[in-house]
């Protein structure tokens, strides 16, 4: 079973947060805090990219929502990446988690629309 792996890309005052392999009760909270202090408070927005994470459980789910409660104090904007057919977007879906940031399917897409705000 593979763990959590974070790599963090900053793109002008956007921060990329890429995660692979399984985020569950292990790692969620230590992933959310290096999220956390990796956002300078200078930085725009957040994509949080899930497109190559293989699994998530509900202590992931909570740490996404902490994340996106967090930023939004910040008044910085959190956006979501999660391939469509694959089980971490079924589990967002079922937590409604498009309610707290908007969920894409590709960072291309997510930092096309950051570009339009």
């Amino acid at each position: 079973m593979e763990l959590v792996g974070l790599e963090i890309e900053e793109r002008g005052d956007i921060v990329i947060a890429r995660m692979t392999g399984e985020l569950d009760i292990v790692g969620a909270a230590s992933t959310g805090e290096a999220i956390g202090e990796a956002v300078p408070s200078d930085a725009r927005a957040v994509v949080v990219d899930l497109s190559r994470l293989e699994f998530i459980d509900s202590s992931g789910i909570a740490m996404m929502f902490s994340l996106a409660r967090r930023l939004g104090g910040r008044r910085q904007d959190l956006r979501v990446v999660a391939r469509p057919g694959e089980p971490v977007l079924r589990v967002l879906e079922l937590v409604e988690f498009d309610r707290a940031a908007p969920i894409y399917e590709t960072v291309d897409a997510a930092l096309a629309e950051l570009a339009r705000d």
